[in-house]
């Protein structure tokens, strides 16, 4: 059953079907990244916001330092595909989150207006620095929020991962289309998990251990052990 999942999730970061919006939660060294990396290999087109610079040491998977560059660099290579990543600068975490969405909603508006069918899959890595709680609140118009509400009409695949699944603005996780919950050590971010989940998966989820998860899609949940 989860390969079937993760399958669908790789055929529609292609461009067949609706676009995915998938947060992958849990504790330090629990195998978000190794999950993040299973859903995006092999796809053509996967930009990574990549604050700790992980995202860049990948085999094929070019750098930038600057939103301008990295936008040369995805026209340059728009048919063709491409694997960048954009590591932001200290502390302008949320300001160029929400550039580079704005640009991504931009190129990708062939796929809106029916030109192409080309998906493009974003991955937002330490996305509680990025979009914290309250950015919707504090700013209506969020680019990002834009990109978690209407990014599928884009053809935009978003993957959210983080740590803290609490402090993460909740218009991320309400619009997820599937959640990977991994191990998690904060009582918060426990208790968010539980509510997502029901109660009957308090013990299981308390549980995990590194590189299990529980994947909730809709009324779906399935337990990987």
């Amino acid at each position: 059953m989860a390969k079937k999942q993760n399958k669908t999730t790789a055929t529609t970061a292609t461009g067949i079907g609706q676009a995915q919006r998938l947060g992958i939660f849990g504790a330090s060294g629990c195998g978000k990244t190794t999950k993040a990396r299973e859903i995006t290999a092999g796809l053509r087109r996967v930009v990574y916001f990549d604050p700790l610079g992980e995202w860049a040491r990948e085999k094929g998977v070019i750098a930038y330092v600057t939103i301008s560059k990295l936008q040369q660099a995805l026209r340059r290579n728009f048919v063709q595909g491409f694997k960048c990543a954009f590591i932001p600068s200290f502390g302008e975490e949320e300001s160029q989150l929400q550039e580079l969405s704005r640009f991504l909603t931009l190129i990708q508006d062939g796929y809106a207006s029916g030109q192409h069918r080309a998906q493009l899959t974003f991955v937002i890595d330490e996305l509680d620095t990025s979009f914290p709680t309250g950015s919707m609140q504090k700013n209506r118009k969020n680019a990002f929020g834009f990109l978690c509400c209407r990014g599928r009409h884009y053809g935009i695949n978003l993957i959210g991962i983080s740590q803290r699944m609490h402090l993460v603005d909740n218009v991320f996780r309400a619009n997820c289309s599937g959640i990977y919950l991994f191990r998690h050590a904060e009582p918060a971010d426990i208790d968010i998990g539980v509510k997502m989940l029901g109660t009957e998966y308090r013990n299981a989820f308390k549980s995990l251990d590194n590189y299990q998860y529980i994947y909730k899609s809709g009324q779906k949940i399935f337990v990987k052990k």
